[in-house]
């Protein structure tokens, strides 16, 4: 594909739809965030994990479905989430995801260090409670992984991230990398795949190249454009497919290496991403 071709087939949304929906979800983080200092103020003399513990729960999970719905995005969720003590993996297509890992279940997210540095958007990411990694950084991932197995265990949620790295084209999944699997081996957490694909935008069924729409490339202009884009499309339909869990059990007693692990989940969301007959 060529690089006048992905621009091409990226739909175009409503300017109008989307200044409409940015009031709303602006208005819904300030509520977001208020509630969420509220707690933090109650829980200040206690342990964090209990506070990121009834924030996920109580807080941003409800939130994040509704921010899901004023984004215009239909989820169909086919499987059930587990609730607690699982690492949610996925394939990763753009910014959107980090929000639908949130509203499937409740969770926190690694999210990539960029994101931080994002102005307001990054701020209100760390005061919910997200992790941040450079992935450039080996130190910082090796720094992560004991914060993280612990933040697991003790706050009884899923914490999610995207082993890819960094986002697709919305057709071929990339190469999984390994580390961040040792949370689960480390946690004795299970691990819970999960394969998603944008299906219709504007009333209609996505081609294969018009999957590009909800992914973000530089040559697509700045990514607070690509946002914009995104709210002022209709009708979006996101199809979440709850694959076969690995269970602590399993990955216990075979003795499994997170790269291994990371095979697994890999082998598990690439066939189904890869057969068009059940999307």
């Amino acid at each position: 594909m060529t690089d006048s071709a992905p621009n091409q087939a990226i739909l175009k949304g409503s300017k109008m739809l989307t200044q409409v929906r940015m009031v709303f979800i602006m208005l819904t983080l300030f509520i977001l965030v208020l509630l969420s200092l509220l707690l933090r103020l109650v829980f200040f003399l206690f342990p964090r994990h209990l506070f990121l513990r009834f924030n996920v729960r109580f807080i941003i999970y409800p939130f994040s479905r509704l921010l899901m719905w004023i984004v215009g995005v239909k989820l169909v969720v086919e499987g059930k989430m587990p609730s607690s003590q699982h690492l949610v993996v996925s394939n990763h297509q753009g910014i959107l995801d980090s929000l639908l890992h949130m509203a499937i279940s409740p969770c926190m997210v690694i999210s990539n260090m960029l994101v931080r540095n994002m102005k307001v958007i990054g701020s209100v990411m760390e005061l919910l409670g997200f992790v941040f990694v450079d992935r450039s950084r080996r130190m910082s991932i090796v720094e992560l992984l004991q914060p993280a197995t612990s933040m697991i265990t003790q706050s009884k949620v899923n914490m999610s991230f995207f082993p890819e790295g960094k986002s697709n084209d919305g057709v071929e999944l990339l190469p999984f990398h390994a580390p961040f699997f040792k949370i689960a081996i480390d946690s004795g957490s299970g691990v819970q795949p999960i394969a998603f694909r944008w299906t219709h935008a504007n009333g209609h069924e996505l081609s294969k190249e018009q999957r590009i729409t909800f992914t973000y490339l530089v040559q697509h202009g700045s990514i607070v454009q690509h946002l914009s884009n995104l709210l002022g499309l209709r009708k979006k339909r996101l199809v979440v497919k709850v694959l076969t869990p690995i269970s602590a059990s399993e990955i216990a007693e075979k003795n499994w290496t997170r790269k291994e692990v990371s095979q697994q989940s890999e082998d598990l969301i690439r066939r189904t991403l890869e057969d068009d007959t059940i999307w």
